[in-house]
């Protein structure tokens, strides 16, 4: 303990170097954090994407909606339709294919788009709540 004295005052402190923070918890805690925030974000964007799908589709027939799912790629989780080995008119739909505006009026849904743009609004409260359910008490 470090004491300093002045005239009138005495400031005395005991810092612990040990804790989550000075160890390789605090490390693992914010890996997990990230991943689950990364989780449950992908799912809160797929949700959204179908809510776009069920109220713009005329007549679904369900074959493109059960391809798009959250799946794991390289260690992160993505929100895909299958890309290449999936459905061709993925991007048709989505409005960014290279037939939307010059051959038909279409101009697609912006399915995707629209789920990152609401997601990135959304994201800071998302993270503030499940570090302040899960996580602020480990530190």
């Amino acid at each position: 303990m470090a004491t300093r004295r002045y005239p009138l005052l005495r400031v005395s402190w005991d810092a612990e170097t040990g804790g989550p923070l000075f160890d390789a918890r605090a490390a693992r805690y914010f890996a997990d954090f990230a991943d689950e925030l990364e989780a449950e974000a992908a799912e809160w964007a797929l949700d959204h994407i179908k809510d776009t799908f069920h109220t713009h589709f005329r007549n679904p027939t369900g074959a493109y909606e059960s391809r798009v799912k959250v799946v794991r790629e390289m260690g992160k989780h993505v929100v895909t339709d299958g890309g290449f080995a999936g459905p061709v008119y993925g991007p048709w739909l989505e409005g960014v294919g290279s037939r939307n505006a010059p051959v038909t009026r279409f101009r697609g849904y912006a399915a995707f788009r629209k789920a990152a743009q609401a997601l990135e609004r959304r994201m800071e409260s998302m993270g503030d709540r499940l570090f302040r359910s899960r996580y602020q008490n480990r530190f």
